[in-house]
């Protein structure tokens, strides 16, 4: 009991964590035709709280008010209705109009009656949608608090749920719809990646065509070149030999036509050779073979095309290596010839042990290759960029790696700008000298 007499019903509200804006009293719509009952209502109402809210009432005296006021505001929690008013039964009519027509059916229904004789509590419970049932007489200020509480928080449940529900509805709703875009999305990935795939069928099917192609014109070239070439050169030798007794001083130019005529037919071996590696049609005809004499061919090629250039072949004494003899052979033609060409000075073949193989190293001493080209100058078709002005096809050193890996051997090359250029070649032993 309050000092000032009244009665004051109160529940305990956890401590609130900061001030905010107070929430709105919770809304009590009281249904009934003696404005005794209202009064007296209202003025227990006011001394109710409930989580820390107050309590405001809104009056009806009939059922049809409190429809009409109901239609406005059909968010109010509680409704105490009273059963008899402007015909017996008018309370119960309203309920069926609330819980049917304007399909409310979360504001929670007390019955009040101060006849219960005219609505009899099972009959009511059993065939009206309410939620609670009072004889005014019993109904003290006390059981008033009690049934508000009740009411009012299974009306916030109910609010909360359904407000769950339809979040929960408005997600499934969005995923439903991410899962469309993301479906349309896949399709749409999967139309672009089968038209790539016929791109790059399509393209794989020229190449592979372009590469027959290639492989029959060099073909071609390698047998109508070859004895064309043949003969010049078995004619040079002969006009040499003839110049040898008669006029010397046209030994030179018959030189330099050999020469040409070596270079062409070993540019021509470099492309079958090269094309048929990329192809993988190349199959090695291994064996144990001394690697000197192979270096001293090499040398000995290329002293007939270029007559007059410093060569040296230094070779200590060494095991056999495990080879293709006409491979290694492409190898080391190709790397005297390149450092014939980007050099004017002397060439220097050294071949040593190492470990279970042997290392042989072509060095010269001419234009060097720039450091930033070094990563790159066995790719195919790939030139330095000091080799402009010095012809050429890109395409020899790609060879020459791709057969020393065939032999699982490894190539590398040191080189300075200016100074020259070292290219180092390893090869295994033969079987036996490993044993």
């Amino acid at each position: 009991m309050a000092k000032d007499g009244k009665l004051s019903l109160k529940t305990k509200a956890p401590p609130a964590a900061a001030k905010t804006e107070p929430a709105p009293p919770w809304r009590v719509l009281v249904v009934d035709d003696d404005e005794q009952v209202h009064a007296m209502t209202r003025v227990l109402l006011r001394d109710f709280q409930f989580e820390e809210r107050g309590f405001d009432m809104v009056s009806a005296a009939s059922a049809a008010e409190a429809a009409a006021i109901l239609a406005g505001e059909p968010d109010i929690p509680v409704v105490l209705l009273d059963v008899v008013m402007e015909s017996p039964d008018a309370g119960l009519k309203l309920v069926r109009r609330i819980r049917e027509e304007q399909n409310n059916h979360r504001v929670r229904i007390i019955l009040r009656t101060g006849q219960p004789g005219e609505a009899p509590e099972r009959d009511v419970v059993l065939s009206y949608d309410i939620n609670d049932y009072k004889s005014k007489s019993e109904l003290t200020a006390q059981k008033l608090f009690t049934a508000l509480v009740g009411a009012v928080r299974a009306w916030r449940d109910i609010v909360t749920i359904a407000r769950l529900n339809r979040e929960l509805a408005d997600l499934n709703t969005s995923l439903e719809q991410k899962v469309v875009d993301r479906t349309a999305e896949l399709r749409d990935s999967r139309d672009a990646l089968a038209q790539a795939k016929d791109r790059a069928e399509l393209a794989l099917g020229r190449e592979t065509e372009a590469k027959q192609q290639l492989r029959q014109f060099l073909s071609m070239v390698s047998h109508e070149f070859r004895t064309p070439l043949a003969i010049v050169d078995s004619a040079a030798q002969m006009l040499m030999m003839r110049a040898e007794r008669a006029d010397t001083t046209m030994l030179p130019r018959l030189e330099t036509i050999r020469g040409a005529v070596q270079r062409l037919v070993d540019l021509i071996a470099t492309c079958l050779a090269d094309e048929q590696l990329d192809s993988g049609r190349i199959v090695l005809q291994e064996r144990a073979l001394d690697l000197a004499p192979i270096l001293d061919s090499a040398l000995n090629h290329h002293r007939t095309a270029a007559p007059g250039r410093a060569m040296s072949l230094a070779v200590e004494p060494l095991p056999q290596v495990w080879g293709d003899s006409g491979m290694l052979a492409l190898v080391f033609n190709n790397l005297v010839g390149n450092a014939l060409k980007y050099s004017d000075g002397a060439v220097e073949v050294l071949v040593r042990p190492d470990h279970d193989g042997v290392v042989a190293q072509v060095r010269d001493y001419g234009i060097g290759i720039p450091p930033e080209d070094l990563p790159r100058i066995f790719d195919r078709f790939f030139r330095a960029a000091n080799a402009h002005n010095i012809a050429g096809s890109g395409i020899g050193l790609h060879m020459v790696r791709q057969i020393v890996e065939l032999h699982a051997g490894q190539i590398a090359v040191d080189s300075l700008v200016g100074e020259g250029t070292v290219f180092s070649v390893r090869l295994r032993a033969a079987p036996r000298e490993r044993d």
